[in-house]
């Protein structure tokens, strides 16, 4: 079974954008929840538009034998500039990423067969 949720927010007043999916299925070997996340806030520009920076990554993992789950969280956070017209438009943005298992054996996260070249 599978089940997807798809939302899209927008405030033209705020200028703010909100897109989000998550999706739930099963198997019988688990289940999994995945949501993901792309939220946009644009501002107007200074008058000179900063360096390009790199944008800040978050990554985490978690897992927990005794109740069978597993975690996984990414998040991309930063920022960057857009011309429209004549003006300067500073565009933030934050990308989430986040998977959530709960396995249903006890076999944590089953083998996968590798192959060496």
């Amino acid at each position: 079974m599978r089940d997807i949720i798809y939302k899209k927010k927008q405030s033209l007043e705020h200028r703010r954008k909100l897109i989000c999916i998550s999706e739930n299925s099963e198997d019988k070997d688990c289940k999994t929840h995945v949501r993901k996340s792309f939220i946009y806030f644009i501002s107007q520009a200074d008058a000179a538009p900063l360096p390009p920076v790199c944008p800040e990554v978050y990554i985490r993992k978690r897992f927990n034998t005794r109740t069978c789950e597993e975690q996984f969280s990414f998040r991309v956070k930063g920022h960057f500039y857009i011309a429209q017209e004549r003006t300067q438009l500073k565009v933030d943005f934050c990308h989430t990423l986040r998977i959530h298992i709960l396995w249903k054996s006890k076999l944590f996260s089953p083998k996968k067969p590798v192959t060496l070249t």
